[in-house]
């Protein structure tokens, strides 16, 4: 027995912050992959390893009522480990596959397009591994089981409460989108921030976008925690600037979607601003000193430039169209000392790769 599935990752192209409380964000899924591989093992448990992040691995169970455990809770590679848990373990609680009769596996997690090899080790680039692993990682087990593998794939909603089982409840599930559709994604949350909705989008033609590595890696969930306090102890200015940038991102979309790439152009540049804004307000460093660096050069020929996501660092995207502005960027980006990253819009979403269940 065998089954492999991948997921892309994801650059957020307009709607940062403001899709966390219902304004309409822009996703595109992008070809790097996490990959998810399920095959039979000798043994009666469950393994799961990550090369190069966890290459030891871990055993786990699986109980019908109890759903998940390690065999060596609290151990390094369990913590290391731990979106298997809090994936797999509602999977089985809340019924969409059933434990017994279910053979063991030896599970192997790999998400090493995510990352750049630095100084030794590893940088993340910011490209939303952890969404795409978990949407692997999902139909991989789903489809492991000869009596579940038939059933409908979960829905966004679903995948997005699994997410957020491990980012403190947060998180707008807009990689997720993208990981599972694949494509650019127009996307919001309606209904108290709760219930999903993405629909497909086509980009114009003559859109240029340049993605450059800072060279630094953020942490996502560091910025919304701070971003969530600080509208809880004197959130007026935080949420005037949160419309703000609402604003600026749905007047981004109409002007894509009607194929107004000029306005859409003009339209970065208020996004960025109020990106620095929201920066100002909360204290947190959304637009780096990367990321300033980068509008500089940006500005210097013509591109038009934001950090993609929370910012901090990982990624930014110059915009423009005209290829040879687009070229110029992605050189002296090079020189300056950043990492222009070679993505395409991946056009699928989760796919299984090899399926071979008994």
């Amino acid at each position: 027995m065998r089954v492999t599935v991948s997921a892309p990752g994801k650059l957020v192209l307009l709607g940062e912050y403001a899709v966390l409380f219902g304004h309409p964000a822009m996703v595109m899924a992008v070809d790097c992959r996490a990959r998810v591989d399920l095959r039979s093992g000798d043994g009666p448990g469950w393994r799961v390893s990550a090369p190069g992040f966890c290459d030891d691995g871990a055993f786990f169970d699986l109980h019908p009522d109890r759903g998940f455990a390690w065999c060596t809770p609290g151990s390094e590679a369990a913590d290391r480990l731990v979106l298997v848990e809090r994936v797999l373990g509602p999977l089985v609680t809340e019924g969409f596959i059933d434990p017994r009769g279910l053979p063991p596996a030896i599970i192997t997690l790999d998400t090493g397009e995510f990352f750049l090899p630095a100084d030794g080790g590893r940088a993340k680039l910011g490209l939303g591994s952890s969404a795409a692993l978990t949407v692997a990682l999902v139909e991989a087990v789903r489809r492991w089981s000869p009596d579940d593998r038939r059933r409908q794939p979960l829905d966004l909603a679903e995948l997005l409460a699994f997410h957020r089982s491990f980012q403190g409840g947060r998180g707008s599930g807009i990689d997720l989108a993208a990981s599972t559709s694949g494509g650019v994604v127009e996307y919001r949350l309606i209904g108290e921030a709760s219930n999903p909705d993405a629909r497909p989008i086509d980009l114009p033609s003559t859109l240029e976008i340049v993605p450059v590595f800072t060279g630094r890696s953020a942490s996502t969930s560091v910025f919304l925690a701070r971003l969530y306090e600080g509208l809880q102890s004197d959130g007026g200015a935080i949420e005037v600037a949160l419309e703000r940038l609402g604003r600026d991102s749905a007047a981004g979309i109409v002007h894509l979607k009607s194929g107004n790439t000029a306005a859409f152009l003009e339209g970065i540049d208020a996004f960025a601003a109020s990106m620095r804004n929201l920066g100002r307000v909360t204290g947190i460093p959304v637009v780096s000193d990367e990321h300033i660096r980068l509008g500089e050069i940006a500005a210097e020929i013509g591109v038009r430039y934001k950090p993609s996501g929370a910012g901090g660092g990982d990624v930014g995207l110059g915009f423009t169209n005209d290829p040879d502005a687009a070229a110029a960027f992605a050189g002296q980006a090079t020189a300056a000392g950043f990492v222009p990253l070679d993505l395409l819009i991946d056009p699928d979403g989760v796919r299984v790769e090899n399926e071979h269940v008994g």
